[in-house]
């Protein structure tokens, strides 16, 4: 069987077809660095991942104490449940970003040793960030039946075939995540400090995501600011889903699949653009 060998391109841009089959060709490579990855974060804690889970629980007891003591007053488990649904889904998108970003510049010594697709890198961290988010759903759902059954007043929904759109929804999310990672992937070559302001970025994108509000606060023209928001859409899908048991309104499916293309197609073609330069610039 003859060795196929990756050869970097020369032109600003790669054949679309040929980059592409060259990712699926090495996919397996992607999955294995974030296995390792995965082990490594985890290595010197005793809890292990399951850090993963108690993390954003944590920060949502805390987020549901300061959005009471703010509303002075709260739907009790209704407020904790959106808060912890949306914070489940924000998480993987601040992770998968976050690793993404930082993807390159830390992957210095397989860029300047081997030839491969540099998407790899941050595909690698988003597939971290996947394997870490899949845990959290479980416990969500228990948390749910639990409290629907064990604590009385709650006007949970039941079952309903809405569910049945949440995989379409976070498909859509982390496509959207994806094409950001690629994007601040790009700019942390040439400006190191980005990964430190992602830091802050994304505790501002966090406040102003309906995570700690809900989305009917907005009315009128006001809901633009929902849609101009990547996460906006997906986050407010997904709460009408666990929240009211309704299937989400076309206008939210469209900006779920409008962000998700828009950020693959711009963040892909700044990766790619600039990708022969990432040897250099490291």
């Amino acid at each position: 069987m003859p060795v196929q060998v990756f050869e970097p391109y020369r032109a600003k841009l790669p054949p679309v077809k040929a980059y592409l089959s060259e990712v699926w060709r090495r996919r397996s490579f992607a999955i294995e660095l974030a296995r390792f990855n995965e082990k490594a974060e985890y290595l010197d804690s005793h809890l292990g991942s399951i850090w993963l889970v108690l993390n954003p629980l944590f920060l949502a007891f805390v987020y549901f104490l300061l959005v009471t003591v703010i509303r002075g007053g709260s739907d009790g488990f209704l407020t904790l449940a959106h808060i912890l649904t949306g914070l489940f889904l924000f998480y993987f998108a601040q992770n998968c970003i976050n690793a993404g970003a930082q993807s390159i510049t830390s992957g210095g010594r397989l860029i300047l040793n081997q030839a491969f697709p540099r998407a790899l890198l941050p595909l690698s961290s988003a597939i971290t960030a996947l394997r870490q988010f899949l845990p959290t759903i479980p416990v969500y759902v228990a948390l749910v039946l639990i409290a629907k059954f064990a604590v009385p007043g709650i006007a949970l929904p039941g079952w309903s075939w809405s569910y049945l759109l949440l995989p379409i929804i976070w498909v859509g999310l982390v496509i959207t995540s994806f094409g950001i990672a690629l994007f601040f992937a790009t700019f942390n070559v040439y400006f190191r400090d980005t990964s430190k302001l992602l830091t802050y970025i994304m505790r501002i994108w966090l406040y102003a995501s309906p995570v700690l509000w809900l989305p009917e606060m907005l009315h009128g023209w006001h809901r633009v600011v929902l849609y101009l928001n990547p996460l906006g859409p997906v986050l407010s899908a997904n709460a009408e889903i666990w929240i009211n048991g309704k299937a989400p309104s076309v206008t939210l499916l469209i900006g779920i699949f409008g962000w998700s293309i828009g950020a693959l197609l711009v963040g892909g073609y700044i990766f790619t653009s600039r990708e022969r330069e990432f040897a250099v610039q490291i």
